[in-house]
């Protein structure tokens, strides 16, 4: 197994960012689709967590026509660019492959 200079804490900042846009992601989908009328402050932060990506999403959906855009699509696309994120996040902060010298 490769070990980096960083991955222990690559691991860390990956996955809480990772947890994070999931919860966000699922919190707003299920009050999406419960609320008769919601208010999604959750779908808001996680646009705002998921730059730079998220906001490109968010202005991209502007362009849909008003009666083909779903809201929950929005969300998944948002959810899954965090998701991304998070794994750029990891692949950059992990650092590069450190040498392990085996006494064998």
């Amino acid at each position: 197994m490769r070990r980096y200079r960083n991955g222990r804490v690559a691991t860390i900042i990956g996955g809480v960012y990772a947890a994070l846009v999931a919860l966000l992601g699922i919190v707003s989908v299920v009050i999406l689709l419960t609320a008769q009328d919601p208010i999604l402050l959750s779908g808001v932060v996680l646009m705002i967590i998921t730059v730079p990506l998220g906001p490109l999403i968010w202005w991209a959906w502007g362009a849909i026509p008003p009666q083909s855009a779903n809201p929950i699509l929005l969300v998944v696309l948002l959810t899954a660019a965090g998701l991304l994120q998070s794994y750029l996040i990891w692949r950059i902060v992990r650092g590069p492959a450190v040498r392990e010298d085996s006494d064998a």
